[in-house]
Parts: structure tokens; sequence; C-alpha cells
């Protein structure tokens, strides 16, 4: 799009798009409301809550919120909602997109909800891509802004309640000491005492300070996100996404066909993550070695160093107490003779770990990710860390790196630091390309092949009788595994469960209007939100945007394949929400009709001939690339590793950037391809295994 358009929208952009909102979800009746909540809200409550939580454009706070997440995203979205908003406020041009010489604001509520509806059954793919936008933009920012009456209905606390997890739990008061930033603009920190700076600091990132000073060596750690000690960790979701996820936790694909979740703080995914421990399967590292050249991949050497972060962990099954959604997976999954089983945890030997907020950082400091336990070692042997400070460039010199550029994200003054030895990029698969990239690495493979593991969900309301009270437990220990190798190359879907919090459970409900999207949402706790995650054969890729550090530029869609194994995981997880109860069943797509049964759970068989009927229906019904809601919490593949040289990858079995002799990469983004299991496993023993790969260089560059 062309530069002269303006970038930064104005609260009168955010006005039209409110209207449209209110198409989307607006004023209801107390009676529906009671009909939902029952005896949860007083009378008097319900008449307040349909008075003050109706539609958005009367929501102070929904308008804020939409205007920053506009102006916080890439330049060139922020370009494309202005043109929007502008369009549909032009008496000329809006009934293009409209079919009505009736301005969207002064539609009445029921017309713009006909509105939303056209869109969404459109079979213009803009039109649907716009209801895509829509719907996921304003259900999600309602979720974050949603009144304490809101909350109270549908039973969420919003935060951490218990003071102790466990009878006899003794929190560790250990906090990081952050090494502070030059106060003059233009400064050089020449650093003598470190030998390896590592950029980024999730899971990679520990594996590699904890390996190299195991080893003797001292790193420094370099973080954009901000660091918090465990006991800070009690924001509410819109606190927690700002202050933890990459763009505010609302970081779409340019083409708004998948939402993307990735950690941006100190620790980065391990903070935010769901403790859920998967080893990497056995046909994925069997892919890297056959195509990839990943020799180390099918041998022991990637055994020992799995073992060894498992262990370093202390994964293991014992102490869960599922929560309800993983009950399904588990018993339902036995019922049917479905391969489903427990998933570990990384809960380092502690007896218990029922955090259904570890998405806003563990309060406790159970989950052992970077900052709980990798960290630990570096620290105490002479490693610094400094957190809120953004790498612009690894410089460089004739294939050899010399230091790095620096910003402080609070103040803005550049900086740099020089001295040390070995450079690691461990980012992530979002950020450690762009910092390449921004390096001037020229590397085609860099940015490229990026694969999220894309995901969609499945709801199962178990009538009002039942309150899942999702927050009392783990968010994901169990995983059914029936569908997951469709192709004999472990291409499939795995079934898990979602983090069933508002914000997330909005953005991926099906919308059939206002009331029934109203009712819905008030569900809440009397529903079950199963997850479909597939490994990707689709690839994507990554970019920065030059006027928006912060903001990305996702290219990626789903492919026809991957949408096709959702659709079968959806089918499967179908099957398991049935055998166990669930009185509706609600695929992520608007037009696929809803199961409903009043049958008691324990009089009901998988050849139920309405069960059976209905199936049969919806398994002909495929899935829409606008039409289903998709997100990631995966980022993988970015900056492939090969043993077959620089035309097939950006770093070598090493992890060295094949552009430069002491540039190393450890993170998510050199795996070849996607996973196939949740990707802290399979990352952290990569890392493990560039790492003691670099302090064999580091020691033989000490004898030389």
């Amino acid at each position: 799009m062309t530069s002269f358009l303006p970038d930064v929208a104005e609260p009168k952009h955010v006005e039209i798009f409110a209207a449209l909102s209110d198409g989307i979800i607006h004023d209801t009746s107390p009676a529906l409301i009671k009909e939902v909540v029952g005896d949860t809200l007083t009378d008097a409550e319900i008449d307040e809550y349909a008075k003050t939580f109706n539609r958005p454009s009367q929501i102070p706070a929904f308008k804020d919120k939409i205007l920053e997440a506009i102006n916080t995203n890439t330049t060139e979205a922020s370009r494309l909602f202005i043109v929007l908003m502008t369009v549909l406020d032009s008496r000329i041009l809006a009934p293009t997109l409209t079919n009505s010489m009736t301005l969207v604001k002064d539609m009445t509520l029921k017309e713009r909800e006909s509105l939303i509806a056209s869109w969404r059954d459109s079979p213009i793919t803009a039109k649907r891509r716009l209801f895509r936008m829509v719907h996921a933009l304003t259900l999600n920012t309602l979720a974050l802004v949603a009144s304490d009456l809101h909350n109270k209905a549908i039973h969420y606390p919003e935060r951490e309640t218990k003071d102790k997890p466990y009878e006899g739990f003794e929190a560790d008061p250990f906090r990081y000491d952050m090494m502070p930033k030059p106060d003059i603009d233009g400064a050089e920190l020449f650093l003598t005492d470190i030998d390896v700076i590592i950029i980024g600091s999730g899971a990679g990132a520990g594996v590699v300070a904890h390996t190299l000073a195991n080893d003797g060596y001292k790193s420094l750690v370099l973080e954009k996100g901000k660091y918090f000690a465990p006991s800070e960790f009690n924001f509410t979701d819109r606190e927690g996404l700002g202050n933890l996820y990459q763009g505010g936790g609302l970081l779409t694909s340019t083409s708004q066909e998948i939402f993307v979740l990735a950690g941006s703080a100190f620790g980065g995914g391990t903070t935010v993550n769901w403790s859920a421990c998967l080893r990497t399967p056995f046909k994925v590292r069997k892919e890297w070695y056959d195509d990839y050249g990943l020799d180390f991949a099918a041998t022991d050497s990637y055994d020992k160093c799995q073992d060894y972060v498992w262990q370093q962990m202390g994964a293991s099954t014992e102490g869960i107490k599922h929560s309800l959604a993983n009950e399904i997976v588990v018993e339902g999954g036995k019922k049917l003779g479905y391969a489903s089983k427990e998933i570990d945890q990384n809960s380092g030997g502690h007896i218990g770990h029922p955090c259904g907020f570890c998405y806003k950082g563990c309060k406790h400091g159970i989950k052992q990710g970077s900052a709980v336990n990798w960290f630990r070692a570096a620290a105490a042997t002479g490693s610094k860390f400094m957190d809120q400070v953004r790498v612009l460039q690894v410089l460089h010199n004739k294939g050899v790196a010399t230091g790095v550029l620096c910003q402080d994200e609070v103040t803005g003054k550049k900086f740099k630091i020089t001295g040390p030895k070995k450079f690691v990029v461990a980012g992530g698969s979002l950020n450690t390309p762009v910092v390449l990239q921004n390096s001037g690495f020229k590397n085609k493979h860099i940015g490229k092949n990026l694969t999220l593991h894309p995901v969609t969900t499945v709801f199962g309301d178990f009538g009002p009788k039942v309150n899942a009270d999702h927050f009392d437990n783990s968010i994901m220990t169990s995983v059914c595994t029936q569908v997951d190798d469709l192709d004999g190359k472990a291409h499939g879907a795995k079934i898990e469960t979602i983090l069933n919090t508002p914000f997330i459970q909005g953005a991926l409900l099906p919308w059939r209007g206002s009331d029934e999207m109203r009712k819905d949402l008030l569900r809440y706790n009397h529903m079950c939100a199963m997850l479909l995650i597939t490994r990707d054969t689709s690839t994507g890729s990554v970019s920065g945007d030059p006027q928006r550090p912060e903001a990305l530029n996702v290219d990626y869609n789903v492919s026809k394949f991957d949408r096709n194994a959702l659709l079968q995981a959806f089918l499967i997880t179908a099957d398991m929400l049935y055998i166990e109860g669930a009185q509706r069943i609600l695929s992520p797509q608007s037009w696929v009709p809803i199961f409903e049964s009043k049958v008691p759970k324990s009089e009901r068989s998988i050849t139920d001939k309405d069960y059976v009927e209905w199936r049969a229906k919806v398994a002909k019904i495929p899935f829409d690339s606008y039409g289903t809601p998709y997100g990631s919490a995966h980022q993988m593949s970015s900056c492939r590793m090969s043993g077959k040289g620089p035309k097939y990858g950006a770093c070598d079995t090493k992890g060295k950037l094949f552009e430069a002799s002491n540039i190393y990469i450890a993170d998510a983004s050199c795996m070849p391809t996607a996973s196939g299991a949740n990707p802290m496993i399979s990352t952290m023993t990569i890392a493990r295994y560039v790492a003691l790969g670099l302090c064999k260089d580091l020691k033989t560059k000490a004898k030389l």
C-alpha cells in the first residue's frame, strides 16, 4: 500500500469500527440474561448488567483498547484499517461493502447484525476476511474490558486467588538483578568478562546460558521484554497480555486468517506457556535426518540432550489433577479406544501445580521455565542479565560478529556492547529472523519456512448444572493422538485442551447472531474448549516493520490439508464430548449445525442414531479459511538448520550461521520443520546440543 496514506488511526476511525462491533453483540433483555445465569446474579445485578455491559460502542475502555491495538499493529495493517473505516463512512464507497445506501453508523442494530452475517456467509473472500477481523477483535477486546458483573456472571476470577498452591508450599524469594543500561546515547559497553552474548531469554536462551555456566563460561542475556519476579505475576488479562506477549497479545497474520500468541517477557515463552512436556516425535526426527541432514537427530546425542532437559525440569505426570476438559480427553479417549494419555508437566518435583493462570506467569514459581530454573546456574556463576533492551543489529565484519547495537526500550537511547567472543541469537521464531535481517544477513531461509501449528477449537456445553471452574487446575495435562499422522509423515492433528480464558474463548466461538453470542459468552463456566492442533504442511514467513519494531509481518495461510486434519480431529473430539455427556457440541464454524442432546451420560453410546447422523453430516462440511477461526501459540522453523549447506538452511547443524563464524542460533527457529508436539522440549533439546558444541568451540579458541 502506498506510503502517502495515513498510518495512525484516530478516534473517528474507531467509532466506525465500534458501530460494526455493535452488530456482533448488543443490547439484550434481562430475561435472556436470567435464562443463562440463573441465580448467579441478583435481579438488580441483571438489570445493571443489561444497562452497562450491552454494546461495545458504549464502553469507553473498548474503544481505547481498539485504538491501541490498531496503532501497535504493523504500519500496513493500520493503513488498511483506516482505509476500510474511511470507505465504510463514505456514502459513495460504502455500498461496495454493505450493499446499502445507509451508512453503518446510521443503521439499526439489527441491520448491522444482518450486515455482519452477510460478510460471514459471503462467497467473496475479502468480505469473509472482514468478518473475521471484526468478529475476533471485537470479542477479544470485549473480554479484556469486561465489567466486574460480567466476570461474576461467568465465574471468572481474572487473577490467581490462591496464596499457596498446596499445603506446605514455601515460595522461593530469589530475584534476578538486572544490569543497568547506559545513560548516554551512543555509549559503548566493552565487556571483557563476558564470553557470550545471548539475545533473547526464552527456552533456547535459558538452556544455552545454563550449559555455558556449567562449563565455566559467562553470558550476558539481553531481553526486550520486562523482568517480573514470580510474586509480581498477578495480572488481569489486559495487564498480562500487555506485559508478557508480543504485540500485546493481538498479533495476527497479514491476511487476518490466524492470530498468534507469543511470549515477550523475561523468560520468553517459558514464562507464559502451559507446562506441557512432549518429546520430539520419532517420524519428525527421521524427517530432519533424512531431508535436512541433521545427523544428530537420529543418534543418542539427541536422546541424551532431550533426557537432560527433561530431568533438569523434573518433568513428570505425578501430582496432576485434571480439569474437566482434560478429563474428557483422558476418560473419553479411554472409553472409545482412542490414543489418549496424560502430558508430563515441568513442575520440578512439586506435588501439584493447580495453576490455571500460568499463561500470565507462574505466581508460585513452580513452572520450570528459563527464569525459575535454567538461568539460576548462570546467575550464580557471574552471568549478567539486562531487560527491556532491544537488539537492533548484530555488528559484524567479514563474517565475524564484533558486537551488538541495542536500544533501551524505556528511554529510546541506543548503545553498543562489544567484547564477548560469541553471539547466540535465541529470540524465538518471530524475532530471531528479524534481528538477523536487520543485521544485513542475506540467506534466503532467514524469515522463511515459518510453521505455526495452526489450531482451532471445539466447544462442549455441559449445561447449567456443571461448573467447569477452569482455573482451579492445570491448563493442559492430556493429549489424544488418534489422528496426528494422516499421511505417514507425522502430519495430522492432536487434540489437547486450550487455555479456556474469556478473551480466547470469545475470539474462537462461532458467531450466530448477537443474542446467541451473548448466551454462549455467559455459558463460559459450563463449557469446555477443546484444542485441535495440527503439525502443518503450510509454511509462511516473518519480517519486521521498520517503523514499529514490536510489530511483525507474519505472512501465513492454513493449507487445505491442514484444514482437513483439523476437521478429522474435530470429529474425534466430538466423539469424546458426546460420550462424556456434553449437551451441546459446537463446531468452530457458524454454519455447522449444533448437536444437542439431553440424554444422560450413562445412557449414551457412540452408535446412538441422532449422534451418528449429525457426525456424518458435519464430516462433509470442510473447514473454511475465514469461516473457521485459527490461532497459533507455537512458532518454529524460520531460520532452518541444515546439514546440506546454505542452499537448504540458515545455519549448520551446530547452530552456526552460515554467514558468520561466531553467531549461533539456538531456539525454535532452527528446527527444519514443525516439531509436531508442543515445542518447548524440542527447542531445549536442540539448544542443549548447540550449547555443548559452543562450549567446545570456546575451548578450542582458548587453546589457540
